[in-house]
């Protein structure tokens, strides 16, 4: 839910999240009763940065990244369809290198470049997978 920027410094600094950080020059934030899910055994997925992934390895000790990737190409067709952003701004975009992510996370990785059908099946199975693990 969107809130502005001094009603989320007051939520942050009430506790409100479990996790926040920010990215782009937005803020964003986990709400604190995830971790009441987490303590019933649910499974909980989050869209997060990589800039906060220690952040919320601190907090979620059994953290697991799912980097969804997909290739060059597709990524410029699915931007430049999004119409966002200019041809010269979707070019810089690809154009950034992405660091690998660090051994001290679990990360599944899951190729977004087919079809999104296939991404969705990969996910679910990890989820299932994830929730065996737990019961």
């Amino acid at each position: 839910m969107p809130v502005s920027s001094g009603d989320f410094g007051q939520l942050e600094k009430a506790g409100a999240f479990a996790v926040s950080w920010e990215a782009h020059g937005l803020k964003y934030g986990v709400p604190a009763s995830v971790l009441d899910d987490l303590d019933a055994n649910r499974i909980v997925v989050v869209n997060g940065s990589r800039s906060a992934l220690e952040r919320f390895q601190a907090v979620f000790p059994r953290l697991v990244v799912v980097n969804v990737t997909a290739s060059r190409d597709v990524l410029a067709t699915r931007l430049a369809a999004r119409g966002r952003e200019s041809r010269e701004e979707i070019e810089a975009r690809l154009s950034r290198a992405v660091d690998p992510l660090p051994d001290s996370f679990s990360v599944f990785p899951i190729d977004n470049s087919g079809r999104i059908e296939e991404a969705v099946d990969k996910l679910v199975a990890l989820l299932h997978d994830l929730q065996d693990e737990i019961v």
